[in-house]
């Protein structure tokens, strides 16, 4: 027994229960992107906004109306009585040729517009890291529920052998107790190991509208260790670039600082438009009337200057306050900035922890391999107890729990520290793909 027990326990801490079909990350995050409707409305806003965009340059054109009137008036007066029967037909011509104002309020637009696009963008990164962290914390839980089942196993061997014993006399009522207690407890905590697996699938079944049972487990081969070329300056130049958030607040800068030319031009530059018309009228009076009957023809054109001069304070009133958002906006982005770089600062020192630790943690399997395969022997010549072999193997599971845990905390890191600088691409979750491999 002593020559199988370790390999069994290994295999057992590996192994599904039960063979179904995996989903791969990749998929699960396509079923994702489908069924949320936070990026749909994204989607939405964006088109809306490009829509807009159409409507104010619009308003750089121009604009040309119809008009048409049909009328009827009977007249009773002392001179007589007549009845009047009129139509008038009109087209009307409205060309600004010179508004900075429209202008500005084109250009605040195409902001808009190119925030709602980024906007959509960063929905997309936001939804595929949440969809992975979830997708790795069903890995963690149903890693732990299958360490959990293999300690359970191998704590209900050790309880079948104490009861046999202490039927022969082999053993005390102390040590039966203690394999008992031992394997009630290790029941319970499988019981939350299985409630935890339960939430991690209801999670990603909200978020993908698939119920979702098994997904490949990282390979053991998963590098775990950090590019030589990475540096905290480099990744923080990445963020200035590519983050979306930070490009978000740039575009929120640029619009309050033309909102501050808008609030300049509608209180102190004119407005010049080209105006006309082209209409024609035709009135038929009984009794006639020579002087009111009859088609008549016009034309006529333009040019309109339009020039506000004072509006109780507000125009300068107005510029002030354009002037203090734009102020804000700016130290908004200062201050988001500062948590990006503080937030990257902090992940690459948790990835430079987590290998530390993972290599720590593999020596610590072999040292609780060990113990465990010295207290066995131990307890078969009797030098050993129960409770010290039931600690010992005990321990030994809670090492390879915790050290996949920190592997797939480390993978979790390095997803998040691709989001924070703006790098977390269909690609990149492909190429995590090529290490998700199905269970046996």
């Amino acid at each position: 027994m002593k020559k199988h027990i370790i390999p069994s326990l290994m295999a057992a801490a590996v192994l599904s229960s039960a063979p179904v079909q995996a989903e791969s990350i990749y998929e699960v995050y396509k079923l994702a992107k489908q069924h949320d409707p936070g990026l749909r409305a994204a989607a939405a806003t964006y088109r809306a906004e490009n829509e807009n965009l159409t409507v104010t340059r619009g308003n750089l054109y121009p604009s040309i109306g119809f008009k048409g009137n049909l009328g009827y008036t009977n007249t009773d007066a002392p001179s007589g009585h007549s009845d009047n029967v009129s139509n008038s037909l009109a087209l009307e011509l409205n060309y600004p040729i010179y508004s900075p104002a429209l202008n500005y309020a084109v250009d605040a637009v195409e902001l808009v517009y190119e925030s709602a696009g980024v906007s959509f963008n960063d929905a997309e990164e936001n939804l595929a890291l949440t969809t992975l962290t979830e997708y790795f914390n069903l890995l963690i839980a149903q890693s732990t529920l299958q360490t959990t089942q293999a300690l359970v196993k191998s704590t209900e061997s050790q309880l079948d052998r104490a009861k046999k014993q202490y039927e022969v006399g082999l053993a005390s009522i102390t040590d039966l107790q203690d394999a008992q207690a031992e394997y009630d407890s290790i029941r319970v905590t499988e019981l939350s190991a299985r409630s935890d697996v339960s939430y991690a699938q209801k999670a990603l079944l909200q978020r993908t509208g698939r119920e979702i049972k098994s997904i490949p487990q990282l390979a053991q081969d998963y590098p775990i260790r950090l590019d030589p070329s990475m540096t905290v300056d480099a990744l923080i130049t990445q963020a200035h670039q590519n983050n979306k958030e930070l490009r978000i607040l740039d575009l929120a800068v640029q619009r309050a600082e033309n909102n501050i030319n808008i609030q300049k031009a509608n209180g102190r530059s004119p407005t010049v438009a080209i105006t006309g018309s082209l209409s024609r009228s035709d009135s038929d009076t009984s009794p006639s009337n020579r002087n009111q009957d009859g088609v008549r023809n016009s034309a006529s054109v333009g040019v309109g200057v339009s020039i506000p001069l004072y509006s109780g304070g507000a125009i300068n009133a107005s510029v002030r306050q354009a002037s203090a958002q734009a102020e804000a906006a700016f130290e908004q982005r200062a201050s988001t900035l500062q948590t990006i770089e503080l937030n990257i600062r902090s992940l690459y020192l948790d990835l430079q922890t987590a290998v530390a630790q993972i290599s720590a943690q593999q020596q610590l399997i072999r040292s609780r391999t060990s113990a465990l395969e010295a207290t066995r022997a131990g307890y078969d010549v009797g030098t050993r107890n129960l409770v010290e072999l039931l600690d010992a193997q005990s321990n030994l599971f809670n090492a390879q729990n915790m050290y996949e845990q920190y592997r797939y905390s480390f993978v979790m890191k390095k997803l998040n520290l691709l989001e924070v600088t703006g790098n977390l691409t269909e690609d990149n979750i492909k190429e995590l793909d090529k290490w998700l491999i199905a269970k046996n």
